[in-house]
């Protein structure tokens, strides 16, 4: 066997579903641009942070009722917590925090002051962190038959750490016939393993606008557009760079008229854009125009499209590795179909998609901290465009009750390319190979299913998904397939408003290689417990638990976080 084995693994699985004691869309989407992720299922769309409040003013969100306490340690939406536009007859300021640590260290702070609350103006100070800090699983492909990635034989660990945070300044200014949100602030990630650390450092601007009268006869628009600047430094004995300068630039926008007898006509703009310096030396851009026509009757709803895209290329030929090389079609299909069956209770739904999307290096780190240039062997690109050819999904959604709510759908998916997981193998200086894990680009395709679901009560809520995706990746390449099953389930009691306790578990099958390697990443299952106590409305002592069974979790090939894990902290809602 070759001293290279090349592998693919399956995306960040989101860590909780996200259940919320109101049904808020803190987004909303500006263009139908195609996002790409890795491995994912769902088809993601370009969406702006601006939350749903410029077009409804009378919103109020709780900050203490059932927030997903399981959430995954990356995600984090200062509009989410900044949703309560409702204006304080009081003219008294708002300030939130939650913040926590534990064993091993998970520090966590949320906070949010708004010093200025009026009617039409909202101002915010938010701040963000999350981390890991403590030991990591050193993993070997065992020599057994089945050659799973397990901790090594003498159960090894090695310590590093894993650390994001957010800062900065948002707010939103509403009137008679529109409304518009800035976001100004800071986003950096830390990180150390055995082979390099890192500390990455942005600036991040984004600013968006949206008229908030779509009666008939209107004309409607939304614009959004996001700027960053970041610096990704390395300590590292590499040659070839310690250092990585971005610039990554997104615009969206959408125009539309709204006729009479529900019909209505649209264009979505787009324009991705990223810049390299240091380690890489390249640029890409992704502009797209997506006219379309839409007719809804409150039964029968016909959204069809056609997205036009042109991918721009650009690399500097003193660098090996070619980047962005994938060229796409430039015709893609955006139609959705929907029906009424039983209005409110029962909708079924077709859409048809495709789409480029550049992959830009920040979105890649967002989706896993531990990528890096130097984990990618030489002669593969870290960085390529993503191209879904086309996309079909069939699905029903609704509720029973108005309790239950609920999406089950089944697809297809054609890449032409789409980023994949590698392993690899060094040299271990005497001590056997030593296994690395980067990225590749190849084309595969996809069958998938899914259902997602929430329950809803006044003391009980409950909710998670699951999904099925086969695809030919096994029998075309030496690549690890996603994992065929994934899912997520959490259930929250809710006790006169004083006391809130719950349980979730998200849940992966393992992934196998094809052709010669079979290699096995393991499945696992993450249980996690949530507490919270409220000693008076403002203020409550919550802890949590992770991993409590103890598994290796290898959400991304060749790094697991060391055992169970606990957290307690304090929440304060002035």
């Amino acid at each position: 066997m070759k001293n290279r084995i090349i592998a693919t693994g399956l995306a960040l699985i989101c860590c909780g579903a996200g259940i919320s004691a109101q049904d808020l869309n803190p987004t909303v989407e500006v263009s139908r641009q195609y996002q790409g992720q890795l491995m994912e299922v769902h088809k993601p769309v370009m969406e702006m942070a601006l939350p749903d409040s410029v077009d409804k003013f009378n919103l109020e969100f709780d900050y203490s009722v059932f927030e997903n306490p399981f959430r995954s340690s990356y995600e984090f939406s200062p509009s989410v917590l900044n949703v309560d536009l409702a204006p304080d007859a009081s003219g008294s300021r708002r300030l939130y925090l939650k913040a926590g640590a534990g064993f091993s260290l998970h520090p966590e702070l949320d906070l949010v002051w708004t010093p200025v609350d009026g009617r039409k103006f909202r101002m915010s100070v938010y701040g963000f962190h999350r981390s890991y800090i403590g030991n990591y699983m050193s993993l070997e492909m065992r020599e057994n038959p089945d050659k799973t990635l397990s901790p090594g034989r003498s159960n090894r660990r090695y310590s590093g750490y894993d650390m994001l945070s957010k800062a900065g300044i948002s707010g939103n200014y509403d009137w008679e016939n529109g409304g518009l949100y800035f976001d100004a602030g800071y986003y950096g990630v830390a990180v150390k393993d055995t082979l390099v650390s890192r500390g990455y450092d942005a600036v991040d601007i984004r600013f968006g606008v949206s008229s908030k009268d779509n009666s008939e006869g209107k004309f409607v628009y939304r614009a959004d557009a996001v700027y960053r600047y970041a610096e990704d430094k390395f300590l590292s004995d590499n040659p070839a760079g310690r250092f990585l300068g971005e610039h990554d630039f997104d615009l969206g926008a959408s125009f539309g008229k709204m006729f009479r007898s529900g019909h209505s006509v649209y264009v979505d703009l787009g324009f991705d854009m990223a810049s390299y310096s240091g380690i890489f030396g390249s640029f890409a851009a992704n502009a797209t125009c997506t006219p379309g026509y839409v007719f809804n009757n409150g039964r029968w709803h016909v959204d069809a499209g056609v997205e036009i895209a042109v991918l721009i290329r650009d690399n500097d030929p003193a660098f090996p590795e070619k980047m962005n090389t994938h060229k796409g079609q430039v015709i893609y299909p955006d139609i959705r179909f929907s029906f009424d069956i039983i209005r409110k209770y029962l909708d079924v739904y077709l859409e048809i998609g495709g789409g480029p999307d550049i992959n830009s290096y920040s979105s890649l780190l967002a989706s896993d901290h531990h990528l890096t240039p130097f984990y990618n062997p030489a002669g593969y690109a870290l960085l390529d465009n993503t191209e879904e050819r086309v996309s079909a999904v069939l699905g029903f959604s609704g509720n029973i009750a108005s309790r239950f709510r609920y999406d089950v759908r089944t697809g297809f998916r054609d890449y032409a390319n789409s980023p994949l997981y590698m392993i690899y193998t060094v040299d271990g200086a005497g001590n056997g190979p030593l296994y690395r894990s980067g990225m590749d680009y190849a084309p595969y395709r996809s069958f998938f299913a899914g259902l997602d679901w929430a329950w809803t009560s006044q003391d009980v809520e409950a909710g998670g998904y699951f999904t099925y995706n086969a695809t030919d990746v096994a029998s075309r390449y030496d690549y690890f397939a996603p994992a065929p099953f994934t899912g997520y389930a959490e259930i929250m009691y809710n006790w006169n408003g004083r006391i809130r306790a719950g349980v979730g578990c998200e849940y992966s099958s393992s992934r196998r290689t094809g052709t010669a390697a079979g290699y096995v990443i393991p499945w696992y299952a993450d249980l996690g417990l949530y507490a919270e106590f409220a000693l008076t409305r403002k203020f409550s002592l919550w802890c949590k638990g992770g991993n409590l069974l103890n598994m290796t979790i290898q959400r991304t090939p060749l790094y697991a976080e060391s055992g169970i894990y606990f957290t307690a902290g304090i929440r304060l809602n002035l």
